[in-house]
């Protein structure tokens, strides 16, 4: 689906890297759901803010940010229309919260649920590595002192 988008326009724009290439739009805005703890892009690399000066059936050409001046941009990359940039930049924030919130709430909960089950684990691999080498670890603090 191609966003209906025309000249005078602030619209909210997908850059290149993080575009609907392989995937349809869909997918791609589907993918924002979860903001990925590892995942270290920041708002402004992944969105743009432009204002729209031409408009052609496949693309349209940005007379702002000054990074894509003048630039011939797909359509495919916008995410949708506004009147004023703060309304798109609204949208790109409200976005790209819902990522962070629902990231970082399955990351606290993951490591909430994990918790007894890494600390008997790390118990457990403790003991294999004083059974492997126990010249290393003494059984009285005097043994400590003799090394």
């Amino acid at each position: 689906m191609t966003v209906d988008i025309k000249a005078g326009q602030w619209v909210l724009a997908l850059h290149m890297p993080f575009g609907p290439y392989v995937r349809t739009m869909t997918e791609v805005l589907e993918g924002f759901a979860v903001k990925h703890w590892m995942d270290s892009y920041s708002k402004e690399e992944v969105f743009f803010v432009a204002k729209v000066q031409k408009v052609m059936p496949k693309t349209f050409v940005p007379a702002e940010p000054q990074r894509y001046e003048g630039e011939k941009i797909s359509r495919c990359q916008v995410i949708a229309a506004f009147r004023t940039r703060e309304a798109a930049l609204a949208l790109r924030d409200k976005l790209f919260a819902i990522g962070e919130e629902a990231g970082e709430a399955i990351e606290k909960e993951m490591y909430r649920r994990i918790e007894k089950f890494a600390a008997k684990k790390r118990a457990a691999a403790e003991r294999k590595i004083r059974r492997l080498l126990p010249h290393h670890f003494p059984t009285s603090p005097a043994e400590g002192d003799a090394a």
